[in-house]
């Protein structure tokens, strides 16, 4: 959905406008010419991070947090662009049925024939194809960050309404602790005021507050890399039993 704003988060190494999308067609060709999938590509190519990638990072931190402990049948992602977490995801896993909302129609069309997952008719602010506690994973990464807020919380109440009571709700955003002096200084220095586009911040306890009025309980959080500084991603888990 926002592989758009990649050169933003230090994906590539010239401007683009926030309206292009990372190049399909090349990427898949060189990512081909590599031996590698198009996910571990981009990682290796295009992420400004030494060590492991983010993608790599939040999985990680899916994992030591249990998301991947119990079956997940339905899996939802949000803006999965070229797959990166999608890829990951599958192969931990092991869905009966995946489906994405993604705008980018070559990427889109891509992923549908790469992994065999379903595509639903995306309108930019909710999950209208995907029926009711049907989820037991909805994830968004790496979206978040460069949306307005109004459209995220939208999100928010749709991810809250598909998760199954048990299932899990997996996002990053740019919270209050991705700003501290330390982070606000890489930004100043990243030439952030020659973007096309600025950098949204939702409040992390409103976050928590938010889920937790649905029954959506925080399993846990941590910070990973997100050019020029850091986003948050957040594991919450839905309770078995509703509260009165």
């Amino acid at each position: 959905m926002l592989d758009s704003v990649l050169e933003r988060f230090g994906y590539y190494h010239r401007p683009r406008l926030i309206s292009e999308f990372i190049a399909f067609r090349e990427t898949h060709e060189a990512a081909k010419a590599a031996g590698l999938s198009v996910g571990d590509y981009i990682d290796r190519n295009y992420v400004h991070h030494a060590g492991r990638s983010p993608t790599e990072q939040t999985i990680d931190g899916m994992v030591a947090l249990g998301v991947f402990d119990f079956p997940l049948h339905a899996i939802c992602e949000i803006g999965p662009g070229s797959g990166r977490y999608l890829q990951r995801t599958l192969a931990l896993g092991h869905p009966t049925h995946f489906e994405i909302y993604e705008t980018a129609t070559e990427w889109r069309d891509w992923l549908v024939q790469q992994y065999q997952v379903t595509a639903k008719r995306c309108d930019g602010k909710t999950l209208v194809e995907t029926d009711s506690e049907s989820i037991d994973l909805v994830q968004c990464h790496k979206v978040f960050p460069a949306i307005p807020f109004l459209v995220t919380a939208s999100y928010f109440a749709e991810m809250a309404r598909v998760v199954r009571p048990g299932g899990w709700v997996v996002f990053d955003i740019l919270t209050e602790h991705c700003f501290t002096s330390h982070y606000l200084k890489k930004w100043f220095e990243s030439g952030v005021w020659t973007w096309d586009w600025s950098p949204f911040l939702v409040n992390c306890e409103f976050a928590l507050s938010f889920f937790a009025e649905r029954d959506i309980r925080l399993v846990g959080n941590f910070l990973v890399p997100l050019y020029p500084g850091v986003t948050e991603c957040l594991v919450f888990r839905k309770t078995l039993l509703r509260t009165v």
